[in-house]
């Protein structure tokens, strides 16, 4: 059960610092985060919290790699073939290489395999972490594609380089030839068991897509499930588990751009499940490193100031090594084939992207994961120096989060903004408000109107929105309007043959309970008025004793029968009641032709049209009450009609855009709105019917 609470925990914490975020825009994502995990140590659950390494890279590395390779593609992957090698295996064994050469001189009584073994451990970066802090700002073309090949397959060469070197360490010595074999075999092995493993369950996928009896329930969690399946076959066979779940996620890219709309609803679904999953683990992992930190620090004090100064000594060193490391290999990479992720050979580009490059190589989870698998003892003896490499490592992490987070502000541009936020609020408010009027033009019964109107108001809720100073009397003013217009339609209609008297009744209760609205009223009157209603039938429930629909009917019946006078009145109040209903009907059709008009007009002058909104539900809680109608019965509305609607929303924007008047990016925003918004409402279509 603990460990429930622990998985809780972690997941409020990632929901508490992206509650935090907004009110601090200029903290990286990725440092909010640690804090808010430091913060959560206080936490008895998390009080001398200890991370299991295995249980790290299988639950939370390796579906956040499977991800990762499900966005590059197989014709990604052979185009960029070479740059994947240099970036993931020659710039990673020449930065291990520097970083063991410097921790062997400053650590002479370590052994180089523990320094190999360092080195390895810092040498994958965190691809993730770069974009948290780059949001809003401008990286190079080319560049920022080339930090996710790197990120993607880096890792697996640390943590083959840090299983050869202890396997080094343990034997205590060390064949070159063997070494290599043993880094190739674990690499393309892992490779292999991924892409076939990967391949026969996207079969079985596509086979249940088809003869499965519910197709989401089977292949939507078997989607899911693939990463781990992966990753603990490739491990139990010796090869890489991490490469294996890259190489599968690779291989689903490919599926899915094979199967282009087929099974498009599973595929939907699982995309956002996977989108909402790998956000809540990338926020884990740096949560997990905040939690971490209480651990550090008590290190810190084992080791006391002068060994803990010079360790962080060692780690800034380290990480200054790897800097100009990253920033010698591209400035001096003469391979064409680069050219479009660091620019021409010699130019101030090319310096400029290095220095990017240099800065960005930013280290996070696997690094985490790396330091706190090393083994606590080999041969039966303690491993010396784990706990220094563990410090030197974290100390790594933070100090790479925090340069980057100071640095990359500065010497990136910020992003141009295609358009500001006012402008897509403008444009989205216009082209809702123009399919409104086509639904008011075309639609007659007034309900299912009223339903696709609401339905399509709702669109406008994408985002906060707050509402202008002098709104409520806009409202009011509109409102006011429409009631003369709406009075005016009375006064002609004891010309057309309505029985005047109703019409005056009406007209009263129109001034009464429109422009006066019980919402209007203090609560406690409205209160004390529910009491008064709700006493007066129970008392006489208890005097004519009807308790049950039948015998209030019977008892209806029996004073129709024994008082001619109730009768007669009851005859005169139905005929009445019906004139009033009719009546009632006939101003709802008024109403709409008076608010479409006024929609049509506030569109024109490019106002803001969230008064029309208002005085609608306004005048919808009217009528109901006219009707005595309280309860809000669902109206069944066709299927037809809202793609219709949408249909117009597209064709708005559609002529807009053509005239100019819309911005493409703004268009391409809203057009994936009205694609959400039309999927999700007829999957919820389609449930009701199921039911």
């Amino acid at each position: 059960m603990s460990q429930l609470y622990l998985i809780a925990l972690l997941l409020i914490a990632v929901i508490a610092a992206n509650i935090i975020k907004p009110f601090i825009p200029r903290v990286p994502e990725a440092l909010v985060l640690i804090a808010v995990g430091g913060l959560f140590t206080f936490i008895p659950v998390f009080q001398n919290f200890t991370l299991n390494p295995e249980f790290f890279l299988f639950l939370i590395i390796a579906p956040l790699m499977f991800q990762e390779g499900q966005g590059i593609s197989f014709t990604t992957m052979k185009k960029n073939f070479n740059a994947i090698i240099q970036l993931s295996v020659i710039l990673a064994l020449f930065v291990v290489a520097i970083v063991a050469l410097i921790t062997d001189k400053i650590q002479s009584e370590w052994p180089l395999t523990l320094a190999i073994a360092l080195a390895a451990i810092v040498v994958p970066t965190d691809a993730v972490a770069v974009n948290s802090m780059t949001t809003g700002l401008k990286v190079p073309k080319g560049l920022d594609h080339s930090l996710e090949l790197e990120s993607l397959f880096n890792d697996a060469t640390g943590i083959v380089l840090l299983d050869l070197a202890l396997t080094v360490y343990q034997q205590g010595s060390f064949n070159l030839v063997d070494g290599v074999t043993h880094f190739i075999l674990v690499a393309l092995g892992g490779l292999v068991v991924g892409a076939l493993a990967s391949g026969l369950i996207v079969a079985l996928r596509l086979y249940l897509s088809f003869h499965a009896s519910s197709a989401q329930a089977t292949t939507i969690p078997l989607n899911i499930l693939t990463p781990f399946a992966i990753y603990l076959l490739a491990e139990h066979m010796g090869v890489s588990g991490i490469l294996a779940v890259v190489a599968a996620g690779i291989v689903h890219n490919y599926e899915q751009s094979r199967l282009q709309l087929i099974a498009t609803e599973s595929r939907v679904v699982s995309g956002t499940i996977w989108q909402t999953l790998t956000t809540l683990l990338n926020g884990i992992v740096f949560v997990i490193l905040g939690l971490s930190l209480p651990k550090i620090l008590k290190l810190i004090g084992d080791f006391g100031f002068e060994k803990s100064f010079g360790l962080f000594g060692l780690a800034l060193i380290i990480y200054i090594a790897m800097f100009v490391g990253r920033f010698l290999w591209v400035s001096y990479q003469k391979q064409e084939r680069l050219t479009g992720f660091f620019g021409r050979h010699g130019t101030k580009d090319r310096a400029k992207r290095a220095q990017i490059f240099g800065v960005a190589g930013v280290h996070g989870a696997v690094t985490l994961a790396l330091a706190m698998s090393l083994p606590k003892t080999v041969n039966g003896q303690p491993l010396p120096f784990a706990n220094e490499i563990l410090l030197v490592a974290t100390l790594v992490i933070l100090i790479s989060l925090i340069i980057a987070a100071l640095v990359l502000p500065r010497i990136l541009d910020e992003e141009e903004q295609v358009y500001t936020e006012s402008e897509l609020n403008h444009a989205r408010t216009a082209m809702i408000d123009s399919a409104i009027i086509k639904v008011e033009q075309r639609v007659r019964d007034h309900a299912v109107k009223t339903a696709i109107v609401q339905t399509l108001q709702t669109q406008k809720l994408t985002v906060a929105q707050p509402k202008k100073s002098h709104h409520e009397e806009e409202t009011l003013l509109l409102l006011n309007r429409v009631s003369d217009d709406l009075q005016e339609r009375l006064d002609e209609m004891i010309g057309e043959g309505y029985d005047q008297d109703v019409i005056e009744r009406y007209s009263r209760f129109l001034q009464r309970a429109l422009l006066s609205p019980a919402t209007s009223r203090h609560p406690l009157a409205r209160t004390k008025q529910k009491l008064h209603r709700w006493r007066h039938e129970f008392s006489w429930h208890f005097k004519t004793r009807t308790f049950t629909k039948k015998q209030r009917i019977r008892y209806q019946e029996k004073l129709m029968v024994n008082n001619p006078k109730v009768a007669a009145k009851v005859a005169q109040w139905k005929d009445g009641r019906e004139a009033m209903l009719r009546l009632n009907e006939d101003m709802q059709h008024a109403a709409d032709r008076f608010l479409t008009a006024a929609l049509q007009e506030e569109l024109a002058a490019h106002e803001n049209t969230e008064n029309v909104a208002d005085v609608r539900r306004l005048l919808e809680r009217f009528f109901r009450i006219v009707a005595h109608d309280y309860r809000k019965e669902h109206v069944s509305v066709n299927a037809s009609e809202y793609i219709q609607a949408f249909a117009d929303e597209y064709s708005f924007l559609s002529t807009q855009l053509a005239a100019g008047k819309v911005k493409s990016a703004v268009a391409n925003e809203l057009y994936t709105e009205i694609n959400q918004a039309q999927t999700l409402l007829l999957m919820e279509q389609g449930s009701e019917t199921e039911s």
